[in-house]
């Protein structure tokens, strides 16, 4: 049987994915106390802890190495500093020390896409090139869980260092899935909050009642604004008093930028009066929905949500089903998003706030449910905490993806 080693375990994506194809793990490192608890609760054996303190000489000769590094400092949730990370940027080359004294013959990598073009490319080019010294064909592909039949968008990069020889990715299509066949039913359910059921109630009676105009992200604020789309810090204040801003807050009385600041829509206002390029287009598209809609919103923004990201409707489902119930929807930092009932978002690590619900039944995603999002429904036990579960499952890797490309192995 052939072995493999599961270095930043995790949940055990690797372990499901490699041990389902026939293989035998017999080293596993985790640094998460309760992670590595967990994974030695579903199969059986403890992982060391910090990965930087483990004696190569201590590390078990092994077929394959896995790595699923942690993935923070090149994903768009982070702050993409990429390698200069001093906390775990670097793990790579602890990779690559063990991969130097055990020769492996192959080695499975997992990560976000980012890691092929972050720092200019620089990063990709010194795990490329150190592999390729150490004797590795290197290859990757780009692959994300609805290419294999599992209703969830996520990205991510396999990388396969061969000894033998580069081995060939297939392309595969999207294959057509839907979030209900992952559903569990029977189970506890945590029901969606009163304040944000209410403030999607309140979204859908602007969907029932303004003839839809297709718009990336809705901003309320807009609606009555007439604010200048320039660097408002350069405008003289005699020139700003003019202008009306957020929800058409007059500016009149404004004596400095810091009392126009005030009154502007928050994503202006932490800005200094500067407009970030990405949002214009929908700042355009809402105060032009306001000017054909003025009677019916002047009266539905009075009872707009306080919350100022609950202010905004990132629309991504369907534009023939306008029912906000009827999709998956997400509370995020920059908006309430409505997506299709086809794909759940992507399971983010760094924000388990962000926790998918479902909208037909108000209430969120379960952990048992987005374990078979990362194709971890093998697992016997997860951890009980909501929180680090569904941080946990953010960091897993997708282990049927792993199966599929561990079967593409060849063995002599």
């Amino acid at each position: 049987m052939k072995t493999f080693i599961d270095l930043f375990a995790g949940l055990g994506g690797f372990h499901l994915g490699l041990s389902r194809a026939g293989y035998q793990c017999v080293f596993a490192s985790e640094i998460d106390g309760d992670l590595a608890s967990l994974y030695e609760r579903n199969f059986g054996l403890r992982p060391v802890g910090d990965i930087r303190k483990v004696d190569v000489n201590h590390v078990p000769k092994h077929d394959v190495l896995c790595a699923g590094f942690p993935c923070q400092p090149f994903s768009s949730a982070g702050k993409k500093q990429g390698a200069k990370c001093p906390k775990s940027g670097r793990l790579i080359n602890e990779v690559l020390r063990i991969v130097e004294f055990h020769h492996p013959e192959y080695i499975l990598l997992e990560n976000v896409p980012q890691i092929i073009t972050i720092q200019n490319g620089e990063f990709w080019k010194h795990v490329n090139s150190s592999l390729a010294r150490l004797g590795y064909h290197v290859t990757y592909k780009i692959y994300s869980p609805k290419q294999f039949g599992i209703p969830q968008n996520r990205e991510r990069v396999f990388v396969v260092a061969s000894k033998r020889h580069a081995i060939e990715f297939e392309d595969r299509p999207e294959i057509a899935c839907d979030v209900n066949s992952i559903l569990v039913h029977g189970i506890k359910h945590r029901l969606v909050e009163e304040a944000k059921v209410e403030a999607l109630e309140h979204w859908q009676k602007y969907l029932d009642n303004i003839e839809f105009t297709y718009c990336h992200t809705v901003l309320a604020a807009e609606f009555g604004a007439t604010y200048p789309l320039t660097d408002l810090g350069l405008l003289p204040i005699g020139e700003l008093v003019k202008y009306r801003g957020a929800f058409g807050m007059s500016l009149c009385e404004c004596r400095s930028h810091a009392d126009v600041y005030a009154r502007l829509p928050e994503y202006i206002a932490k800005k200094n009066g500067k407009i970030p390029e990405w949002i214009t287009t929908s700042i355009r598209k809402s105060r032009e929905i306001y000017s054909k809609n003025q009677v019916f919103l002047d009266e539905w923004v009075k009872s707009i949500p306080p919350n100022t990201s609950w202010q905004k409707l990132e629309w991504r489902a369907e534009r023939g089903n306008l029912n906000i119930f009827e999709n998956i929807i997400q509370f995020r930092a920059s908006g309430i998003r409505v997506s299709r009932p086809t794909h759940a978002p992507s399971l983010v690590a760094m924000t388990p706030t962000q926790i998918p619900i479902i909208g037909k039944f108000k209430r969120y995603l379960a952990p048992k449910e987005a374990a078979k999002l990362q194709a971890l429904e093998g697992l016997r036990h997860l951890l009980s905490d909501n929180t680090k579960s569904f941080k946990a499952l953010g960091n897993a890797v997708n282990a049927k993806i792993i199966y599929f490309i561990s079967k593409k192995l060849a063995w002599e």
